[in-house]
């Protein structure tokens, strides 16, 4: 058996590559719309992709099944199960092997068993991969979004990103009950799972690339031994905040809709930037924070590029909305990546892109660059309360649980476009994270908007804890003030018994 696991690591995103080493036969899962380093692989190790399918319907990436399987010539396989309303459309499954729980997939002398393991998502499927050279016992289980290494997929997203009203505590019961059959096998399977640490398809993911079921069992808090009730309120508790783009993708992705395409790089100059300014068009500065808050375009939003960017942009960024990038890079080869990249998340609509050296030409025609405050936590420490100061913490709400600052006002930073009319804008906000990235990006969307009294708590929340201040424990968020401004106006019960137990 021939195995590759591919790691995307700006979407925290693996795909699998299993062949048999002697019909040469492969079959692909859970591949992202980066297509090409499927079939580039596949001819790098002489084998044919005959098969391609993905565990569930992704909300967190644009999937590549479809089209890998045309551009292979493969045949798709795609999940059956789930309810109509949620799963596959028609249309999607038009032309594939619909599969079920039970179904099998033989590739060569590998086969790969589908087990509806409901939880994440109601038409989830975890993969079963058997070498029959070696025997009919399973040796590995792709596991997609259902189990990963110290946690296990979110069974929230249905109703917080796809608008599945009421969904979230069933399927968290859902999600019980495929980790207690998933329990009674042996504890030598091989765990494959389809995010690594820094996705928000889960908690509290680990970083290593894969494990055994033995070790999530010793482990993964939720083999533990809970109660049904203990582990619905475990799992819902703290979730992150989900991009916006989520909810994009789960739609897409459950249609099966045609590839989009990014455009060529698209070097632009001072007048297309003013102009864009003017339209009050998204303009995303890439350069790293510390360089933005010393001097920026005014109206920019500062995403630095790294790991979280495709997250952040995708929170931020409406998809139905042009925008345009200003970067540092001069090489059109890492603009075409960067577009390719944005295409993984369906934001496709970049207008134009800046080379940094616009900023010097800004200055040198307009007189001048903004730049964003910073406060460290003393100083923070002296003005708290005062003239109606508004702090604004931007961590998850796992983060906030594990304590604050003392009146601070809780909204996660995915959650900032749709909660900004919360905030006075005409009174003092400080904005903070735990130390200082997230609440930068915060700074420069709220000042984006039309916010100009705001501040940066330089350190964020670490700084502050170590300088010996004042930390309120875990509490109930306070709300934002009630008070809008113009300027912010524009810019269940389950049957299941509560006493079934699982034991490690």
């Amino acid at each position: 058996m021939l195995f590759r696991r591919f790691y995307d690591e700006n979407l925290a995103q693996a795909s699998y590559m299993i062949a048999c080493e002697k019909t040469r036969e492969a079959i692909v899962v859970d591949p992202n719309s980066d297509v090409a380093q499927y079939t580039r692989a596949a001819g790098s190790d002489r084998v044919r992709i005959a098969h391609v399918t993905e565990t569930h319907i992704h909300a967190d990436f644009l999937s590549g099944a479809h089209a890998l399987a045309k551009a292979a010539g493969a045949t798709l396989h795609l999940s059956g199960e789930g309810s109509k309303e949620w799963g596959y459309t028609n249309a999607a499954l038009k032309g594939a092997n619909v599969l079920r729980d039970g179904s099998h997939v033989d590739v060569g002398r590998i086969r790969v068993r589908a087990a509806h393991t409901p939880g994440h998502t109601p038409e989830h499927l975890t993969f079963f991969v058997c070498d029959l050279a070696r025997g009919e016992d399973p040796v590995g289980a792709l596991t997609g979004d259902f189990v990963f290494v110290g946690d296990v997929g979110r069974p929230d997203l249905l109703e917080r990103a796809a608008g599945a009203k009421g969904s979230m505590e069933s399927s968290a019961r859902e999600l019980f009950g495929s980790l207690g059959k998933l329990g009674a096998e042996p504890d030598h399977l091989q765990i494959w799972p389809g995010h690594g640490a820094g996705s928000a398809c889960g908690k509290a993911l680990g970083s290593m690339p894969q494990s055994t079921l033995g070790y999530e069992k010793l482990f993964n808090w939720a083999f533990a031994e809970l109660s049904e009730e203990e582990f619905v309120a475990k799992v819902l508790h703290d979730q992150p905040v989900p991009p916006r783009y989520f909810a994009v993708m789960k739609r897409v992705n459950r249609l099966g809709a045609e590839q989009p395409t990014s455009a060529e790089p698209s070097w632009m100059g001072l007048t297309e930037l003013e102009s864009a300014i003017g339209r009050r068009a998204t303009v995303i500065d890439t350069r790293s924070a510390d360089k933005f808050a010393a001097g920026h375009v005014p109206g920019t939003l500062n995403i630095p590029l790294g790991k979280s960017f495709l997250n952040w942009t995708g929170a931020l960024v409406p998809e139905t909305e042009e925008f345009y990038i200003i970067t540092e890079s001069e090489s059109d080869e890492a603009m075409k990546n960067l577009l390719g990249d944005l295409c993984k998340i369906g934001l496709t609509r970049v207008g134009g892109v800046f080379r940094s050296d616009v900023l010097r030409e800004w200055k040198s025609r307009r007189g001048g660059l903004e730049h964003v405050s910073q406060l460290d936590p003393r100083g923070l420490s002296k003005v708290a309360g005062k003239d109606g100061l508004q702090v604004v913490d931007v961590r998850s709400p796992e983060e906030w649980s594990g304590g604050h600052l003392p009146g601070a006002i809780h909204i996660p930073l995915a959650q900032l476009p749709d909660r900004i009319g919360e905030l006075d804008v005409s009174a003092p906000i400080v904005v903070h994270c735990r130390g200082g990235g997230r609440s930068s990006i915060a700074t420069s969307f709220l000042k984006s908007q039309g916010v100009s009294d705001i501040s940066n708590l330089a350190g964020g929340f670490d700084a502050w804890v170590a300088q010996g201040l004042d930390v309120e424990s875990a509490k109930p968020a306070k709300p934002a003030t009630a008070r809008k401004s113009a300027k912010a106006a524009s810019g269940r019960k389950s049957g299941t018994s509560a006493s079934r137990r699982r034991k490690r």
